[in-house]
Parts: structure tokens; C-alpha cells; sequence
């Protein structure tokens, strides 16, 4: 009975607050590994914020707070400068050459967001009601393709009419007259030697239904006979999405 006594009476091998002080340091362990578990580790950011430190004396060194210097920041902006130089040339060298033909009234160039946007009236193409290029038109297009290179991801070529029906074998309707013309101007560009791929060409036709002058009198209808064509820096598709996203039109083509 003693003895029993005895070994209830024992002091602990190692104080009461080691068990508690062991029980944080598990659930600290615990806590940090899940942690580690559930987070990505970046590798580049990683590497990055090492190579702070690497050949330095110490770490309140002057140039350890400095960021590695990134070579794709110092040199595309010099690359985005060149690229619009070349369109800026492109563009002069097109209202240059319609300047020198007496081309400016019949002939509207302007530089967009998009790219280099042209409005050809339709005499300077076409003859009444039909859709294959006449002389003149055929020197105006040769220059026109001169722009083009492999910075212009789309040629768009858009034909346009007035109001006063046309019914003919040929072209029962404005909407056909229109669509050929547009094919016939880009099939002749591809012909060029400055062509680009088919596929970055597009023709359409609108007919009389997108006029920019009034239909009442003759000059309003000779403004609306046109064909417009856009030598754009982005692709078509793209072009179109960016239109509807602005609200410029209602639904997608």
C-alpha cells in the first residue's frame, strides 16, 4: 500500500506547460503546411525578388530596392513609333499622288483609328449601272495598293449606290450592282504585287440603304454612288466586334 502511494506521489519527468507549449507548436506546424498547400508559388516572382539580393553587401544596400530593368519596356515604344511613321508615309504618299492627278474631289482619304480609310466616287470606277473598272480607275487602284504591306491585317472594300432602282439581267437590284462592284475592286487588288493574302479581303455591298447626302438632288445621289475602301491595322472580325461593342450598330453582320 506504501509503495502505491509512493508512485502517486511522483513529480512529472518535464514540466505541465511543455505539453501545452508542444500542443501550439503542432497546430502552428499544421496551420503553416496548410497554407503552403493551398497557395500557388510563383516561380518568376520568386527568382525575381531573389536576384534582389544576390551580389549584394547587405540588405539596406542602395540598389537593392531597384528593379531588374525590363528590355521589352524600353523597346517597344520605339517599335509603335516606327509603325506610325509608315502609315503617316503611306497616307501622305496617297494624298501626294491625288493632289498631282486633280484626284481630291473625287477621291476622300483620311487616317483613322483603324487604319487608312478611302471614298471613291463611283464616275471615277464605273460606268452607269455596271461593274467593270474603267481605265482611269485601274491607274487609281494600282497607287492605292501601295499601301498596303504586312501591317494591314484587312481590306475591306464596300460598295455603295443611290436610290433610283436598276433592274437589268445582270443586276436585278442595287444590291447586286453594289456587291459586284466591291468584288470587281478587290479582285483587282489581289492582281497587284503588293497583294496580301486572300483571306484578309472582303467585299460588300450595301446598295442604296447607307447614303451619306440626300437622294433629292443629283449631286446628294452622286455622293452616295460610291465605293469606300478601308485599309485596317486590325482584322475584320475585330474591327466589326468593336463596332458593336460601342453601340455603332445594333446587331452583329
Amino acid at each position: 500500500m506504501s509503495d502505491f502511494i509512493e508512485e502517486d506521489d511522483e513529480e512529472p519527468s518535464a514540466p505541465f506547460w511543455m505539453a501545452t507549449f508542444s500542443d501550439m507548436a503542432t497546430l502552428l506546424l499544421a496551420f503553416f503546411v496548410m497554407i503552403v498547400a493551398m497557395s500557388e508559388v510563383e516561380v518568376k516572382k520568386f527568382k525575381e525578388a531573389l536576384s534582389y539580393f544576390q551580389g549584394r553587401t547587405g540588405v539596406l544596400s542602395h540598389d537593392a530596392v531597384l528593379p531588374p530593368p525590363r528590355q521589352q519596356v524600353i523597346t517597344s515604344k520605339p517599335k509603335e513609333a516606327q509603325e506610325m511613321k509608315e502609315r503617316e508615309a503611306r497616307y501622305e504618299m496617297l494624298l501626294k499622288y491625288l493632289r498631282e492627278n486633280n484626284l481630291d474631289d473625287k477621291v476622300k482619304v483620311d487616317m483613322r483609328e483603324e487604319g487608312i480609310h478611302l471614298l471613291i466616287s463611283d464616275s471615277v470606277m464605273f460606268n452607269s449601272g455596271q461593274a467593270v473598272l474603267i481605265e482611269p480607275s485601274r491607274n487609281l487602284l494600282s497607287h492605292i495598293a501601295a499601301v498596303l504591306n504586312d501591317k494591314v491585317s484587312s481590306v475591306t472594300v464596300e460598295g455603295h449606290t443611290d436610290n433610283r432602282p436598276i433592274q437589268t439581267n445582270t443586276y436585278p437590284s442595287n444590291w447586286e450592282l453594289s456587291a459586284a462592284r466591291a468584288a470587281t475592286v478587290v479582285r483587282y487588288l489581289l492582281e497587284q504585287p503588293e497583294a496580301l493574302p486572300p483571306e484578309r479581303y472582303s467585299a460588300v455591298g450595301y446598295g442604296e440603304f447607307r447614303p451619306v447626302s440626300s437622294n433629292d438632288t443629283a449631286e446628294g445621289r452622286a455622293m452616295n454612288r460610291r465605293v469606300e475602301i478601308l485599309f485596317s491595322w486590325k482584322s475584320w472580325q475585330k474591327n466589326q466586334l468593336e463596332k458593336y461593342l460601342k453601340g455603332e450598330k445594333k446587331e452583329m453582320p
